[in-house]
């Protein structure tokens, strides 16, 4: 107790001030990161635009095929309801379903488990013993709990490590299909409490599964929509997140202490309906080419088309009009 109460209670403190160094590490980094070979072409610097690309080439061990970088690059002006509008309508439906649901689950679950030790679902008051709470009502953890909670949200770390190796190794639809179906199922078996062996078991499955969730979210989100709009989408597409996060957390909180198992069936619900909403992503973007203007969506299709046989990539004129130059793999998305 004394422990706990001297360090932990003031804890957040240091777990604010860690959170800050992520953020510092990338200060440090930007200034050792590349420009955009967009930007230095849209500036004129065309030479450091080549040069950025030799980098990327270098650094991918392959070699810079001759090429002519344009000399204008075609400008757009998009409304964010063109993100909803065709041909990006039912892929960006899909990806706002698994935005909102991931961010839920997610949000969810990190409030979750504290609570089921708290209320002791599915008997974790077997595994947890030393609960206690203080003179104000509030319910304290000791220092072995912590460090659960603490060993339960770090499992969230090899998921992003699977699903790097999943989203390149099986496609971004075979991910998603499966990630959302398995935590359907863990959430299921969740609902039903065991053990708490089982209970313990699942919530660390549904950490590592959340967190490969991520990498297709980070993957697959960019990867839809051309250049132009690229930005636009993402940042359209992430307010479900946001939405998504806000309400797993309110809602678990408020809902835990009336009925846990009511929490739970959210979790199924939505795991379910993206699951279901996952198998109408009607294209697969690994392996394919990475639009950066309207003209070329009107030209070539949507992002996620594949590369056509004749092996080409297009880009554009100083009249905007495609033209062609020499496909590079660096140029695939995978």
């Amino acid at each position: 107790k004394q422990w706990y109460q001297r360090r932990v209670r003031g804890g957040w403190r240091w777990e604010l001030a860690l959170t800050l160094l992520p953020a510092l590490l990338t200060l440090i980094a930007l200034h050792f990161a590349d420009e955009s070979p967009r930007y230095y072409v849209a500036n004129g610097q065309y030479e450091k635009a080549l040069g950025v690309l030799q980098n990327m080439a270098r650094w991918n061990g392959r070699e810079l095929p001759e090429m002519t970088l344009p000399t204008e690059v075609e400008s757009h002006s998009n409304s964010y309801f063109e993100v909803y509008k065709q041909p990006y309508t039912r892929m960006s439906v899909i990806i706002s379903i698994i935005q909102f649901s991931w961010a839920w689950c997610y949000t969810g679950i990190t409030y979750f488990i504290p609570d089921a030790m708290s209320y002791s679902y599915c008997y974790l008051s077997d595994f947890f013993t030393s609960t206690y709470t203080d003179q104000h009502g509030c319910t304290l953890y000791t220092k072995t709990e912590y460090f659960f909670y603490l060993a339960f949200t770090a499992l969230y770390i090899p998921g992003l490590f699977l699903g790097g190796f999943s989203v390149e190794y099986f496609g971004r639809k075979p991910t998603a299909l499966w990630t959302f179906w398995t935590l359907t199922g863990l959430y299921m078996v969740l609902l039903v409490c065991i053990h708490y062996s089982i209970t313990i078991a699942i919530l660390a499955l549904a950490y590592i599964t959340l967190g490969t969730v991520t990498i297709l979210i980070w993957v697959l989100s960019p990867e839809l929509y051309p250049s132009y709009m690229r930005t636009t989408s993402n940042g359209i597409l992430n307010t479900f997140n946001r939405l998504g996060a806000a309400g797993g957390a309110f809602f678990t909180e408020y809902v835990d202490p009336y009925s846990m198992r009511l929490t739970v069936s959210t979790y199924i619900v939505l795991s379910l309906i993206t699951a279901i909403a996952c198998l109408f992503i009607n294209r697969e973007t690994k392996g394919s080419y990475l639009k950066d203007t309207r003209s070329e969506v009107s030209s070539y299709g949507a992002a996620g088309i594949p590369l056509s046989e004749t092996n080409v990539l297009p880009t554009t004129d100083n009249n905007g009009q495609g033209v062609e130059v020499p496909n590079v793999e660096e140029s695939k998305t995978n």
